[in-house]
């Protein structure tokens, strides 16, 4: 990626973390698929074949991880080309409660749906990634989850690419 203020050529992992979560999501519903049949008597439901390795709860969590990976290298990437390293830092926005909502705000976001889609994102990553015991606590299914982040990463992505800055 080219810093155009400077030209100067800035090393970036970020397309890398986006293909990672892509290539995980793909895996974990091509799994999900292989793992369904139809019932035998033709009632519209399906079989599920259990998945005693829950590989495709693995490929959801990583492509989960990596979203969140994705993001927080794009919001930085954004940030810093639109105020500069120094202000960046100054404003301390790598440091713990400068959410993904507070990032796309300050990138000019007015699209609510998306700021409550990254909050929700933020929201189910934590509970998943950083697990408690809580037994009061609705179970989350990591592959539809996982969907709806990949479904964020496809959203922001297209955001900011008609911005012409990505």
């Amino acid at each position: 990626m080219i810093n155009e203020t400077r030209r100067e050529i800035v090393t970036t992992n970020f397309k890398i973390y986006k293909a990672i979560a892509d290539e995980a999501h793909e895996k974990m519903v091509h799994l999900m698929e292989m793992g369904r049949r139809p019932n035998p008597e033709g009632s519209g439901r399906w079989t599920i074949t259990r998945d005693p390795n829950m590989t495709s709860f693995k490929h959801a969590i990583i492509s989960i991880v990596f979203t969140g990976v994705w993001l927080d290298a794009c919001l930085h990437l954004l940030l810093v080309r639109k105020c500069g390293k120094s202000e960046f830092e100054k404003m301390k926005l790598d440091k713990p409660g400068k959410t993904y909502e507070i990032k796309l705000k300050l990138l000019g976001c007015t699209d609510e749906k998306m700021i409550a889609d990254v909050e929700r994102f933020r929201e189910m990553r934590n509970s998943l990634v950083h697990e408690k015991a809580y037994f009061d606590r609705e179970i989350t299914i990591a592959q539809n989850e996982a969907s709806v982040a990949q479904e964020m990463l496809i959203r922001i992505e297209k955001y900011f690419m008609e911005q012409c800055t990505l």
